[in-house]
């Protein structure tokens, strides 16, 4: 058994166990940085369920799983549920991922898993960048513009500030400066384990 599996298999029982010992309930929480460059966008998704049933549920999915593939299930179901209530499209159109990448966790008491997703999406030259949730009460979104100059700052919302309890957040895109032609690559989707 890894030293991974046996921290996933001791933060299941210990939630387990604390789930009927706590007395109080806390949200779900989703924090989203929605990172632009100049060809690409680059998502990190950081989700920790609801305590009670919702964390419950996760857990008992686990811990129904065969040692071997408790921290591949806890990763998968957590980042399915992170990214679920998402969705990033331009000009209405979704934006496919190119990479995808998921790390699990606990959170600081110990209490309840979660998950940081890293998600890329080649972006096309120019067009309104929308980012969606179904669950703006638990959804803060934050944006930067790496220097790229993709972003139309006039047109959009502050950068690097948190927008708490929004259904759908916009940027304006402007297409590549200096001659810059983005490729646009085949859709792929790798977990990092």
């Amino acid at each position: 058994m890894t030293l991974l599996t046996r921290c996933v298999a001791t933060a299941v029982a210990v939630c387990l166990a604390a789930a009927s010992a706590w007395g109080h309930t806390f949200p779900a929480v989703r924090t989203v940085v929605v990172q632009v460059e100049n060809c690409e966008l680059a998502v990190m998704v950081g989700y920790r369920p609801a305590s009670g049933e919702a964390t419950d549920a996760v857990l008992a999915r686990v811990a129904s799983q065969p040692k071997s593939q408790m921290v591949e299930t806890a990763k998968n179901v957590l980042a399915q549920q992170a990214m679920g209530a998402l969705v990033i499209s331009v000009d209405g159109t979704p934006l496919v991922p190119t990479t995808v990448r998921a790390k699990l966790g606990v959170d600081p008491g110990g209490t309840r898993p979660m998950v940081v997703v890293l998600v890329t999406y080649s972006i096309p030259r120019g067009g309104g960048l929308e980012v969606k949730t179904r669950d703006p009460r638990s959804t803060r979104i934050s944006w930067t513009d790496r220097d790229s100059g993709r972003v139309d700052l006039e047109r959009s919302p502050a950068q690097a500030t948190w927008y708490s309890g929004v259904a759908s957040f916009l940027l304006t895109l402007a297409a590549p400066t200096g001659g810059s032609v983005c490729v646009s690559s085949s859709s792929s989707v790798s977990q990092q384990r």
